[in-house]
């Protein structure tokens, strides 16, 4: 179980290096790429309304979520199998514990799930099931539709995976921002110190102050997935950690129940 980035830079050239993460990427597919047969992957970008969402499209269609970047990033080609059934069997599982999950037909796999598995998965041959994201229905739904992905995983080789920004300030890549706001940063900082404590309730009872000036991408439900995917106890190892623009953070983090 990872939460990962997912920042257009990590598939093309904007002017920033963000060597480190890119490094914790591969390296993380050379750790899991072998005992992993599916991947379930939830991200920012795909939002739904009322129920959570799932593809379950035999092939998936590669989606360019982003406007405006030089052409060689749309020339990126990484277009992975879904797995039908497994995605069936998820749809079949929320039904029986209460979680509305529906089938979604005009999407696919976003480049909030795309970019870091590119790297991860380098062959783009193991299957993905993407997932998204559902605001209305609040946090504990997110993690109890981790719960169940947990259920999966120790059933079968399946990585559960979720990606964001814990700090997500597009205003200040848009104006320039010669400095990452000092509250943002103590977020970042905040939630790198729980994730090395095993302390969910670190993050969640972050000072409004600090959470706002992070404004952490897809409102941390990415991470509630996770939380419900890993458990309360936990360890994690944070492979990378970087801001690019003082605007977005790149945050590389693998757990393990316990």
């Amino acid at each position: 179980m990872c939460f990962l980035p997912n920042t257009p830079t990590l598939i093309g050239d904007l002017g920033v290096k963000n060597d480190k993460t890119l490094s914790a990427l591969r390296s993380l597919g050379d750790e899991i790429r072998d005992t992993t047969d599916a991947v379930i992957i939830m991200s920012p970008h795909f939002q739904t309304s009322g129920s959570f969402g799932i593809v379950s499209s035999p092939r998936l269609k590669q989606i360019y979520d982003f406007y405006g970047f030089p052409s060689d990033f749309y020339e990126i080609k990484y277009e992975p199998p879904g797995d039908p059934d497994l995605a069936k069997e998820i749809m079949k599982l929320g039904s029986e514990n209460s979680i509305r999950i529906g089938q979604v037909t005009n999407w696919g796999l976003d480049h909030g799930a795309w970019s870091p598995l590119f790297h991860i998965f380098r062959d783009s041959d193991v299957p993905v099931v993407p997932l998204s994201i559902c605001p209305e229905i609040g946090p504990q739904a997110h993690v109890l539709l981790g719960k169940l992905m947990r259920s999966q995983s120790i059933k079968k080789n399946i990585c559960v995976l979720s990606t964001g920004s814990l700090i997500h300030r597009l205003d200040l890549f848009q104006r320039g921002n010669q400095e990452t706001p000092p509250a943002a940063v103590e977020y970042l900082n905040l939630c790198i110190s729980a994730f090395n404590e095993g302390n969910w309730e670190k993050i969640w009872n972050a000072p409004p102050d600090i959470v706002r000036a992070a404004s952490p991408e897809g409102h941390n439900l990415p991470l509630r997935f996770i939380q419900g995917a890993v458990g309360e106890k936990f360890k994690s190892r944070v492979l990378s950690n970087e801001i690019e623009f003082n605007a977005a953070s790149l945050t590389t983090v693998i757990f393990k129940n316990l």
